[in-house]
């Protein structure tokens, strides 16, 4: 029965469903439309409750209101329930004999099983009601300056599927919660969701080779309900927005960041947009977004003063409209997030030629005014261990031909391709492994790494796994142990950058001695001290950071690093800067030994926030030269 004269008019904003003191506010936009039928359903059954008919008398401009009394509820058998226990309803709009879900919907129904989706249109989808509260006590977004923060991204359904994961519900938000030790131990403080919104997982493939429905793994989709947490992603699908506050208030309890990616693809609504990053944030506590897709519209979310101490990800960002000449902000929110940094730095590490100076440049790049996220590899493209296992992509899996995914990745297989069992080829990609981690870990800005590369994860060559919802992409928690020379040494990188200020300034080096201490904050140098080759067939650089612009307390300087990299195929000798008096050079480590060095052996004793004491430390042999082995980086500290 169609209900229109117990109803009063709502409000017209927020679009969606809000929680009123004594009633709930129904909005939503439907253009072209002189009426609608809100429906609401006991969401056990499937059967309608009751439905209200709203003319154009409950329309300002496009948007349809209406508010549900608490008194008339209450007088209603089939909606008694109704504001005790909301998550026994689901209600969506008729409009001409179609049945629409609410785009501003908090919760989602009909996907609640991962993989079944809606295709065929056997499941209806239909939007959900939140309970009055969560009770999140004092948490609030963490606001971890840039220079701080230690970038960790991962898919959360893969992370845990995986039986080795061994969490009691896999593939879950809870599932996050209970690896929160483990990040813990690997010292991150940041977390980079793919998708976890709700969006449609299946997808009608009609491309190249096999034709019909593949599973969109990875959540880019053009079918998204972006103010819903991912109800397959819960184990109980029902309160997944329960699951999902839990999992980023726990996440913030370890004092570790919650980052979601979104991604808007052309033609999204630019209001829906702000919306709901502004609803994420406000009733989500989320601390960052990267911003995905074409035209987004950076400038607009970069000026909303709501999102003005919430990170921002982008390709790039207009800054003259953004900040006014001369302003910087007290916080930086914004950051760039390219693949600039990925594709010099791979091409350096594999020792391709001319690759010295837009490494150095990479190296230092730190912005005043925004942040610079840093990764080697991401989720489109080889993990760690592929980059340097495959020569080229191995995509056939996919269905296309191996048509699909990138052509070029700038990788190296060290000499065969795949799996092997010659000890030179897998000594050698280790050793990259332990170059990549060095360089990216050691860099100014900010670091991001791929869930599963400090464990050595392979997804065996496919480099576009954006439909394999299998052990392909998933996590196999059991390299931790096959793979742990890894796993400790980038546990000891992270601690050595945690240790070392000087790693991780909060504003950019300038290669200058400005505060008369005789050394620049940073110096690039060849084989030859002060000397740097940026010559076309150059593959070695040497760093110098000076531990007197930064202190590790109020009275004590950091103190100095210098990173010899030797990309060649051939062994080199690198001149030695000279150090202030009563100061010698040591050994921080040499990613050509297997270990790393000796002061990584005992990173397993040690939390990620102590650097190895001084008797851990390897004295330079001679005080005014370091060999350095082929394909290898030795970092010494000057103290």
């Amino acid at each position: 029965m169609n209900l229109k004269s117990t109803l009063s008019k709502g409000l017209p904003v927020p679009l969606g469903v809000t929680r009123l003191i004594n009633g709930i506010n129904f909005a939503v936009s439907i253009p072209n439309e002189e009426e609608c039928i809100l429906k609401l359903f006991h969401k056990e059954t499937g059967e309608m409750a009751v439905s209200f008919l709203l003319t154009s008398e409950y329309k300002t401009g496009n948007v349809f209101s209406c508010i549900l009394s608490e008194s008339m509820v209450k007088k209603n058998q089939k909606l008694i329930y109704l504001f005790e226990k909301p998550y026994e309803y689901t209600y969506g709009y008729e409009v001409n004999g179609r049945e629409l879900a609410d785009p501003y919907a908090k919760l989602i129904y009909g996907r609640e099983i991962y993989g079944e989706g809606t295709l065929s249109g056997k499941h209806k989808l239909r939007g959900g009601l939140l309970p009055k509260e969560y009770l999140w006590k004092e948490d609030k977004p963490l606001y971890i300056p840039y220079s701080q923060l230690i970038i960790y991204k991962l898919h959360l359904r893969g992370f845990t599927k995986h039986p080795s994961s061994k969490v009691q519900n896999p593939g879950t938000f809870q599932g996050v919660t209970e690896k929160i030790p483990y990040f813990k131990q690997l010292g991150i403080n940041s977390i980079q969701f793919m998708p976890i919104y709700e969006f449609n997982e299946n997808i009608r493939f009609k491309g190249i080779g096999e034709q019909g429905t593949k599973v969109n793994y990875w959540g880019y989709s053009e079918d998204n309900f972006y103010f819903a947490p991912k109800a397959s992603y819960a184990a109980n699908p029902v309160q997944a927005d329960t699951e999902c506050k839990t999992m980023i208030k726990k996440l913030h309890e370890e004092k570790i960041e919650v980052i979601m990616e979104m991604y808007f693809p052309y033609g999204t609504n630019h209001i829906l947009i702000l919306d709901c990053l502004k609803y994420w944030v406000m009733e989500y506590h989320i601390d960052g977004f990267c911003l995905m897709g074409e035209r987004v519209p950076g400038t607009t979310i970069a000026m909303e003063p709501i999102l003005g101490r919430t990170k921002l990800f982008a390709a790039g960002w207009d800054k003259e409209q953004v900040y006014s000449r001369g302003f910087v902000p007290s916080f930086k929110n914004l950051a760039e997030y390219n693949e600039g940094y990925s594709v010099d730095v791979k091409g350096f590490l594999r020792g391709d030629e001319s690759k010295i100076s837009s490494f150095a440049s990479r190296f230092k790049y730190n912005p005043d005014k925004w942040g610079a996220i840093n990764y080697i590899t991401n989720h489109d493209g080889f993990t760690l261990m592929d980059l340097y296992s495959y020569d080229v992509k191995h995509n056939e899996a996919n269905g296309e031909h191996n048509r699909d995914g990138l052509e070029y990745n700038y990788s190296w297989n060290c000499g065969r391709e795949g799996k092997t069992k010659d000890k030179k080829v897998l000594s050698l990609r280790r050793k990259q492994i332990r170059n990549a981690f060095t360089v990216l870990l050691l860099s100014q800005g900010t670091p991001l790494i791929l869930a599963g590369d400090e464990f050595g994860n392979s997804q065996l060559g496919n480099n576009n796994p954006y439909c394999q919802d299998n052990e392909i992409s998933w996590l196999n928690w059991d390299d931790i142990d096959t793979n742990k020379d890894i796993f400790e040494f980038v546990k000891f990188l992270i601690s050595i950058r945690k240790c070392h200020p000087i790693l991780h300034m909060d504003y950019p080096l300038k290669s200058m001695d400005y505060i008369s201490s005789g050394y620049p904050d940073l110096s690039y140098h060849g084989i030859k001290a002060w000397y740097p080759d940026y010559s076309f067939y150059s593959r070695m650089l040497g760093i110098m950071l000076a531990g007197q612009y930064a202190k590790v307390s109020p009275a004590e300087n950091d103190v100095n690093l210098f990173i010899a990299c030797n990309m060649h195929w051939e062994e080199h000798v690198f001149d030695l800067p000279g150090l202030p008096k009563n100061m010698k050079w040591y050994v921080l480590f040499d990613t050509a030994e297997e270990k790393g060095t000796v002061s990584s052996l005992s990173a397993d004793k040690k939390t990620v926030d102590k650097e190895p004491e001084e008797k851990e430390l390897v004295l330079s042999n001679s005080q005014k030269e370091c060999k350095v082995k082929e394909r290898s980086i030795v970092v010494l500290i000057g103290k």
